[in-house]
């Protein structure tokens, strides 16, 4: 075994032996004190509900555990949740420009819409929350299955809504982080009625070239980068907030063509220059069940600007991948009422949006609005059973094709007891190709929408110190998105096939103490693939996906051990679409994690995170892009 990975392996052992042995010690000198384990979930009925009342598949994920788990944004809490299979191209959910971080959510890339406070904040298909700082966040709900009825077009696999701090004890914080490859630094501060945080990264070059499968045809490396995030929160009464993100990156990464895993030529030094804008303001009139929420996203990727347009690095030429613009405006309005003496539930709502682009490689403007009306009607048939219809109907006026779109649900909820409840959720999904991609490579293509079913069904026990979910789950979609080789240098987005996956997901939670708590995940499934004018299937996403985290906190320590594994993937990228066989698979991900969090003093904080500690040759992709090396940082933060 490589002395590297022996010596990892030896520290991770004393770490997770001392962090057991030490909560073993605490366990027996203090009892399990009551825990709370079956939150208030607002996001999957647009009402709040108790998990154990929700008839969904439900993870909440609280401050204390994105504190202990030493994220430094939401992107890398929702990497380690079950149900996701998710890639960047380093920690935080890096991005490089046009080479966008992935949330897949159950094997379907292009599935899962994220919200701020129920804003949408997705473009073009994609999200990014590689901008939302960690210590904004009061807490993060995951709804898992199609959420198209309540939410449109893009929760087709699910959804993910961050609900950020409103306010604080008044207090500033300024932090410096330096690591092994990235420096960053940050200044927050925080008020009655407001939060802002403002930060810098510097990302180190990353020559991830330590290994290349022998068919690859393309390596690349990281260069020095940085980035520029900005965000804000403004709660000026209890019923109205402001939210305002920005995020401004430079990314640089060299590629080369490879023959026979050997570089040819000089390769290509791409340029990305990256800037996102999320703005929303919200009024939330709970005694009268009534929100309105009205948000606006912008982003604007590899502008011609002096910098990049004229960069050179040594015999490299330069280039620019993605050149285009896009802003999305959205107002959705909710009202609530309460039947039969509170027993039945009625929601109503309407969304407006509408979404503009502008290909600038292309030369090539589009645009799209999408009206919706969406009710759900919540029965229920005794104390112990209810039933949920929703209907969602849409108009989309597009610059391709017009479309009409009537998506309903069903869902039900039966109370076994006070611990335990089993549901059922059927729900139909619809989504739009993204603008940009009918001008793909300068071609426009037929696009059409993908569109289909998933079933679901579950069972939750919940006490004050454990939880465990099981659920069971299908999904039916055709004309899936694709990326597909048409001849041409790179691949275009397609309607590629039917697109299929049946899968189990398991989560378990158990508090021991208020010193020490762990979880376990695992998802085990079968995505798959049928291409048009095939008639079998080819694996399209991983099938296997492990989840653990040890939680111990004592005194003025916490720590955190976490890992992901994600084995039984599927064929690279070299790998024809709708071939038979398999010539090469991706190598599986094995990701441990730890964080340390010291905290001397209410002045004085120490942190130290360490990731990819077994500095495994992590392939995040099909495309045989790499993660991160092994990198930790190590933080100090001082408040005042």
């Amino acid at each position: 075994m490589d002395v590297k990975v022996t010596k990892s392996l030896l520290m991770t052992a004393l770490i997770t032996g001392s962090v057991l042995w030490g909560g073993a010690s605490a366990f027996a000198e203090e009892s399990v004190g009551e825990f709370e384990l079956d939150p208030m979930v607002v996001t999957a009925q647009r009402m709040e509900t108790r998990d154990l009342d929700t008839p969904a598949a439900v993870s909440v994920i609280t401050a204390k555990d994105i504190e202990n788990s030493g994220a430094k944004t939401a992107y890398e809490i929702i990497e380690r949740q079950v149900g996701f299979t998710n890639n960047a191209y380093g920690p935080g959910g890096r991005e490089f420009g046009g080479s966008s971080s992935r949330t897949v959510l159950r094997g379907l890339d292009k599935g899962t819409l994220v919200m701020v406070n129920g804003a949408p904040i997705n473009m073009l298909n994609y999200n990014s929350m590689e901008g939302i700082p960690a210590a904004a966040i009061e807490k993060i709900e995951i709804v898992r299955g199609s959420q198209s009825v309540l939410y449109g077009p893009e929760a087709f696999g699910g959804v993910v809504n961050i609900i950020t701090k409103k306010g604080g004890k008044s207090r500033t914080t300024i932090s410096g982080g330096v690591g092994n490859y990235d420096k960053k630094w940050t200044v927050s501060s925080s008020g009655e009625k407001y939060n802002v945080y403002l930060s810098k990264d510097y990302y180190g070059d990353v020559d991830q070239t330590n290994k290349v499968f022998s068919k690859s045809t393309r390596l690349w490396a990281d260069r020095n980068s940085s980035k520029d995030n900005a965000f804000v929160n403004i709660s000026p009464t209890d019923k109205l907030s402001f939210q305002f993100s920005h995020t401004k990156g430079k990314y640089y990464r060299d590629s080369w063509t490879l023959e026979n895993g050997t570089k040819t030529g000089a390769g290509t030094a791409y340029l990305y220059e990256d800037e996102r804008n999320n703005a929303s303001v919200t009024y939330d009139d709970k005694d009268n069940e009534f929100k309105a929420i009205l948000s606006y996203n912008k982003r604007v990727v590899d502008p011609y600007t002096s910098t990049i347009k004229d960069y050179q690095y040594k015999d490299m030429k330069s280039a620019t991948s993605s050149n285009w613009k896009m802003d999305t405006t959205t107002l959705d309005l909710q009202k609530g009422w309460g039947l039969r003496n509170n027993k039945d539930h009625v929601i109503t709502g309407i969304t407006l949006s509408k979404d503009k682009m502008n290909d600038r490689g292309a030369n090539k403007d589009a645009d799209r609005e999408n009206a919706a009306v969406y009710t759900s009607y919540t029965h229920a048939f005794s104390d112990v059973f209810n039933t949920t219809v929703g209907l969602r109907g849409s108009h989309v006026s597009d610059f391709a094709k017009d479309q009409n779109v009537l998506l309903p649900q069903l869902q039900t909820l039966l109370k076994i007891n006070n611990n335990t409840s089993w549901y059922v959720n059927v729900g139909k999904s619809f989504q739009m190709p993204a603008l940009n991609q009918y001008f793909s490579k300068g071609r426009t293509d037929n696009l059409e929408p993908q569109e289909g079913w998933t079933y679901e069904t579950g069972i939750k026990w919940i006490t004050d110190s454990s939880s465990l979910k099981a659920g069971l789950f299908h999904m039916d979609i055709d004309g899936k998105f694709e990326w597909i080789d048409v001849g041409l240098p790179d691949k275009v987005l397609m309607n590629a096939g039917k697109f299929k996956n049946t899968g189990l997901e398991l989560e378990y939670k158990q508090k021991l103490s208020e010193i020490f708590s762990y979880n376990l995940g695992a998802t085990l499934s079968n995505p798959k693939l049928q291409a048009y004018n095939t008639d079998y299937y080819t694996q399209a996403e991983a099938k296997l996906q492990l989840v653990a985290g040890l939680d111990y906190t004592m005194g003025k320590l916490n720590s955190n051990l976490n890992y992901l594994y994600l084995g039984k993937r599927e064929k690279s990228y070299y790998n024809s679409l709708g071939t038979k066989g398999s010539d090469h698979r991706v190598p599986h991900r094995s990701l441990l994690n730890m964080a340390f969090n010291y905290k001397a003093d209410d002045n004085h904080t120490i942190g130290l995170t360490l990731n990819n500690i077994l500095d495994v040759d992590d392939t995040i992709n099909k495309y045989e892009n790499w993660g991160m090396p092994f990198n930790w940082m190590l933080t100090y933060s001082y408040s005042f």
